[in-house]
């Protein structure tokens, strides 16, 4: 079974309620405003309270304190005599409230007497093993090591802002070709629109022109229709004189009828259709139509000889949403 003594340095001792010279007082007792202040006689290991004689008669009574382990206040003294306090103002990451005070070897970690007493393993009191710890030639190394960290950043950090500079003006550059090759692509855009155009309204020109002397022949035949018509309409005319009308229209209404199924000809006209390239249109639907961006990755590693940051260029093409950087360093 563990001794008193042992359990008691495993736990945190609450000096809220000691005067000048050390002594203890009841802390229940002074937490609820009982007046004068009452001498402790008994240390609850788990409520980490100082208790009289009259509290620790309650805490025995009650079911959920009764198997607390009660110290005497001299065991409680003696064990903290000599305490080194230079580390009071570090406080457990997992008890926010409670100081650090012991160390585990095996972890490499640091704790507080609430971990300690709930762990199974070994703590060391961080005031007993920290003497002489800025001679140590681990804590000379972590210093270096710390060092070399910090001069790992700036020459990294100084070739990042290289970096930046130079992809700020290659983005600019580059800004600057897409634009040009835009202005390119719809100059020659516009001249093959601007021909197609010219043949759109050349073809129209030689269609009307062609469609206007069919409609001048229509015209001439039905004139002369007309005239053969009022030929053998007159009434003033002999039969003999009819007779020869008659005659003398037959050939010329052959003539003319040829002349109508000729113009009937000359009226069919081409029928155009505009239609779009497919070449481009299928050029134009896909994300690389325009043109693409590929770059290089960068692989940093860090010099064997100097420790600083080396950038080493693989050539390899990714697409504008692949490129990145890889940083490999190692202190």
């Amino acid at each position: 079974m563990i001794s008193q003594l042992a359990m008691f340095q495993q736990m945190e001792v609450d000096g809220r309620c000691a005067d000048k010279t050390g002594a203890q007082f009841c802390q229940p007792c002074a937490d609820a405003d009982a007046g004068d202040s009452v001498a402790a006689v008994k240390f609850c290991s788990v409520c980490k309270d100082w208790l009289c004689v009259t509290c620790i008669e309650y805490h025995r009574r009650f079911k959920s304190t009764r198997t607390h382990t009660l110290l005497y206040t001299k065991l409680v003294a003696d064990s903290t005599q000599g305490e080194s306090t230079e580390n009071a103002h570090y406080y457990c990451d997992a008890h926010p409230t409670e100081l650090i005070k012991y160390y585990c070897p095996k972890n490499d970690t640091v704790h507080c007497g609430d971990c300690a007493a709930s762990s199974t393993r070994q703590m060391d009191k961080i005031c007993s093993i920290s003497n002489q710890i800025r001679n140590k030639d681990n804590f000379k190394e972590l210093q270096s090591d710390i060092v070399q960290l910090i001069k790992g950043a700036d020459a990294l950090e100084s070739k990042v802002n290289t970096k930046i500079e130079s992809v700020v003006e290659k983005g600019a550059s580059h800004l600057d070709q897409v634009a040009r090759h835009e202005q390119t692509l719809i100059e020659k855009i516009k001249a093959h629109s601007a021909s197609l155009k010219d043949d759109i309204n050349i073809a129209t020109s030689e269609a009307q022109h062609q469609l206007g002397s069919v409609i001048d022949l229509c015209t001439d035949i039905k004139s002369t229709g007309d005239q053969l018509g009022d030929s053998l309409k007159k009434s003033d005319r002999n039969d003999s004189e009819v007779f020869i009308a008659f005659v003398k229209a037959k050939p010329v209404l052959k003539s003319k009828s040829d002349e109508l199924i000729s113009a009937g000809r000359q009226a069919i006209v081409k029928q155009y259709v505009f239609k779009k390239c497919v070449e481009l249109e299928t050029m134009l639907q896909t994300t690389k139509s325009f043109g693409t961006y590929e770059g290089e990755l960068e692989e940093i590693q860090t010099s064997q000889s100097t420790g600083r940051p080396e950038v080493q260029t693989t050539n390899v093409n990714q697409h504008t949403e692949a490129t990145g950087y890889y940083i490999s360093m190692s202190l």
